[in-house]
């Protein structure tokens, strides 16, 4: 158990988020992020199916869990059930291929489970729903099964129903009994015992009698009953019987236990019929040992324990389940598939193999996920829930293919027409066709062997790490993810210059922001696509996964919606909140700014600055050059200048910024105010900027037109008209104003220092970092901002933030900056992050 939570230690959890391709040369970059990343979002805004085949969405399930039902230790909290989300994905990902993110949702409420659920649904393939209590999670299922056309997995339940029936068809066979003619009695109505009866009697079992803790359930009962319970006690007990479990069992076939320890005794069990099978599944302690039952007869028996034979593993069912459902784009998961999948577990177990103590496969031993993946598939197509005619034996090939070359696997062949020199668009389209998006889920491990497995998802030793969260909290940055693990999260609204094409749309953007972000922040980072541009959801359903996170990136989404949300965000989050589109551009336009004034040897509080745009990375960079000591900035939008008292075109972020700027009240045209003004700061659209306008500027004059992806004014027309310095968005001309030269860096200096919010000193200490990284003789050729791939930027950055947090008070965890920046550096040189508090070794490839 020591060695699974230090293993968790030095590795930061289990699980990581990777690039699919390295970014090595400004080129791939222009790939994955912009410009080239355009294509693809307008591609899935003109036909949303498309983000299966272009973004990791068709690969990619959600692991969602309220914190109510975990391994045995009932309701834990969100918190303390991220291990075992964690140990899932890594299931998931090492016996199917499957890329699975662990999303706890901070409610226990149906409604807004289900809501936060269908909001997130633009951004994955499927649902895995998990430690969620009994009743609430039929509730939760059945309502996404309505309103989400993807997926949806019930593990506490369908795992438990599939690999339960699995192990039946086979112990049957040792007792040489048949399905129709057994009498099964199962003890537990929560989620496991109720599913089990459901696909039971689907199967053809045709007496099933349930009991809970107050005895046999029967229509009439009258006493502790719900509505499932009286569904149950429907369709079983047809005889309408009362009584205790003792008072059922005797002559009966089969026992099923998913209730307490301790539960069936030698006695109960020398009561039931010829050879009874005994399947005592209660965690951590079944209902009776496995020696216990079989001293008392019992001719098979069955556990969830690993140290017991004839394990009921959910992870027999739920690697395959999804591969299958994922890769036909099943739009459910019914009962046919779950019988196919039960019926092809049973088959891995050859005649010569079955015995008493192996009627079940070992899922690490044997080809499980592949013919589950195949099963699936097949009922899928034949149930007509398929919306993709793939043939299972092809599934089936692509795991077992996946089992020998990993990721290589799923990589598709590159159109020969597309050549280095065809358009960046079509370079761009065919690399994310042939990769599926550009970001994929990894494993912590090289191997999953028995041993592990047992560590991180068998209890009682994988509950060991969710025991020591519940209780002291803060032990989730150590022992999961979280630590290093931020959200990229957008409505969709303001995706790069293409406007409001909906969350499906952007997910290329938030797939090459997270790439961004571990190449040169060694930070893992996750795309999330809400399906809302209403502020009052979106705020609530970020509030509620925020838990899974260390940190939230919010972009793309439009002003004035973005102030509110990020301003809400800060107030009700306890985790470091930043809108790039606001912040990252601020701190790197002020870093350019500070290097230019100096090149032309002017002071920060003598310039006049014009800014074009008045949206959120307008209004952010004009707050934070007020903070670097300017205080002449004109801000024009539409209408003109901004002032005081103005009433066209206002909105509250307008108005707040017009109390600031603007001092003597000018009134006019972006032109007029760009006349004698030392800085022009576009942050519009293509074209507002005229060769006459700069010449109307003042001496030397500084132009950053940042519009993208065709600028204010051209490079090459700005300096015809006696531009000094000039600045774009655009990597294809010198001084790429780019956000990655701040994101990485400052989430890298927050994360380590576990900082609670991102202040402008932060923001300041980022621009300056960057700033000073430019020497004088590259300032005197006119080059004021370092490469988008200097990988001198993000450690510096990361320190100086690291020292601001610590500095200013907004560090609950404060490691010494300087190894903040070592172990950034470490990442960049080696691929891995040094541990900032034992110094070992935390894996995660670039």
């Amino acid at each position: 158990m020591q060695d699974a939570i230090r293993f968790r230690q030095e590795h930061r959890g289990l699980m990581a988020i990777a690039p699919k391709l390295p970014v090595r040369d400004n080129h791939r970059l222009s790939l994955v992020y912009t410009p080239g990343v355009a294509a693809p979002c307008l591609a899935i805004a003109e036909d949303h199916l498309r983000s299966f085949d272009l973004t990791m969405r068709g690969n990619t399930v959600a692991l969602v869990s309220d914190g109510s039902s975990v391994f045995g230790l009932g309701s834990v909290g969100p918190l303390a059930a991220l291990p075992m989300l964690e140990a899932k994905a890594v299931v998931h990902k090492t016996l199917a291929g499957v890329d699975a993110l662990p999303l706890v949702v901070n409610t226990q409420d149906v409604d807004a489970l289900v809501e936060t659920v269908r909001l997130l649904a633009p951004t994955f393939g499927g649902f895995h729903l998990d430690g969620i209590a009994s009743p609430r999670c039929f509730e939760v299922e059945e309502k996404l099964r309505r309103a989400v056309p993807l997926p949806i997995f019930q593990a506490s339940q369908h795992a438990a129903a599939v690999s339960v029936t699995a192990a039946l068809l086979n112990a049957l066979k040792i007792v040489e009994k048949a399905l129709p003619d057994i009498r099964v009695v199962i003890n537990g109505a929560g989620a496991a015992g109720v599913s089990i009866a459901r696909l039971l009697k689907f199967m053809g079992v045709g007496d099933v009698k349930i009991c809970d803790r107050y005895g046999l359930l029967h229509y009439d009962r009258s006493h502790n009953m719900n509505w499932l319970k009286a569904e149950l006690a429907r369709q079983t007990n047809k005889e309408r019987l009362k009584g205790s479990l003792e008072d059922v069992l005797p002559g009966s076939d089969v026992f099923i236990g998913v209730s307490v320890a301790g539960r069936l005794t030698q006695e109960m069990i020398r009561t039931m019929g010829r050879d009874p099978i005994v399947m005592a599944l209660a965690l951590p302690e079944p209902e009776i040992h496995y020696d216990e039952a079989k001293a008392a007869g019992a001719r098979v028996v069955v556990t969830s324990r690993g140290d017991f034979p004839n394990q009921a593993k959910t992870s027999l069912v739920y690697p395959g389940i999804f591969r299958g459902a994922l890769d036909v784009r099943a739009t459910d998961i019914n009962a046919s598939m779950l019988r196919g999948a039960a019926e092809a577990i049973a088959a891995l177990v050859s005649q010569e193999q079955l015995n008493q103590g192996r009627v079940l496969p070992n899922p690490l031993e044997s080809p499980v996920a592949a013919r589950v993946a195949f099963a699936t598939a097949e009922q899928a197509i034949a149930t007509g829930v398929a919306q993709r005619n793939m043939p299972p034996k092809d599934v089936e090939q692509r795991v077992l293919s996946f089992m020998q070359h990993g990721e290589a696997a799923w990589i598709e062949p590159a159109d020969p027409a597309i050549t280095a020199d065809s358009p960046v668009d079509e370079q761009a389209m065919d690399l994310r066709r042939c990769y599926q998006g550009v970001i994929v889920t990894q494993s912590s491990f090289q191997t999953l062997t028995d041993e592990i497995y047992d560590a991180i998802h068998s209890p009682p030793q994988a509950a060991l790490p969710s025991q020591l969260i519940q209780a002291e909290p803060d032990r989730v940055y150590d022992l999961t993810a979280k630590s290093n693990l931020v959200a990229v999260i957008t409505d969709g609204s303001a995706v790069l210059g293409l406007g409001n094409i909906g969350p499906a749309a952007g997910l290329p953007v938030m797939e090459g922001k997270s790439v961004l972000f571990k190449t040169f922040g060694g930070v893992e980072a996750f795309p999330i696509c809400l399906r809302t541009q209403d502020v009052d959801e979106f705020v609530e359903a970020v509030k509620r996964i925020a838990p899974s996170f260390g940190g939230i990136n919010l972009e793309d989404i439009a002003a004035p919606r973005c102030f509110e949300i990020e301003k809400r965000l800060i107030a009700e989050t306890d985790i470091p909140i930043f809108h790039d589109d606001q912040h990252g551009t601020a701190i790197v336009t002020v870093a350019a700014v500070l290097n230019a004034v100096q090149a032309v040897g002017k002071q920060m509080n003598e310039v006049r600055v014009a800014v074009s745009g008045a949206g959120a990375a307008a209004l952010s960079v004009s707050q934070l050059l007020l903070q670097c000591g300017i205080r002449d900035i004109l801000i024009c939008d539409r209408q003109g200048v901004i002032y005081q008292g103005r009433e066209e075109g206002m909105n509250p972020f307008k108005e707040s910024i017009a109390q600031v700027t603007n001092l003597t009240g000018f009134r006019g045209t972006l032109a007029q105010a760009m006349r004698e003004a030392d800085i022009f700061i576009g942050l519009s659209a293509p074209g507002m900027v005229t060769g006459e306008m700069v010449r109307s500027m003042a001496k030397d004059p500084i132009i950053l037109a940042m519009a993208n992806p065709k600028p204010e004014i051209m490079p090459d027309e700005a300096r015809a008209a006696g531009a000094k310095i000039i600045a774009t968005g655009r990597s294809d001309f010198p001084n790429q104003v780019n956000n990655c030269l701040a994101f990485p860096g400052l989430f890298r200096g927050v994360l380590d220092v576990r900082a609670r919010l991102i202040t402008d000193d932060l923001k300041l200490a980022a621009a300056r970092a960057i700033a000073q990284l430019i020497t004088e003789a590259e300032l005197s050729r006119g080059i004021i901002i370092p490469g988008a791939l200097d990988y001198r930027v993000p450690p510096a950055v990361a320190q100086a933030v690291a020292q601001a947090a610590i500095e200013t008070g907004v560090a609950r965890c404060p490691v010494p900056a300087e190894q903040v920046a070592a172990s950034l550096k470490q990442f960049i040189l080696e691929g891995s992050l040094a541990s900032l508090v034992s110094g070992a070794v935390v894996s995660g490839a670039v």
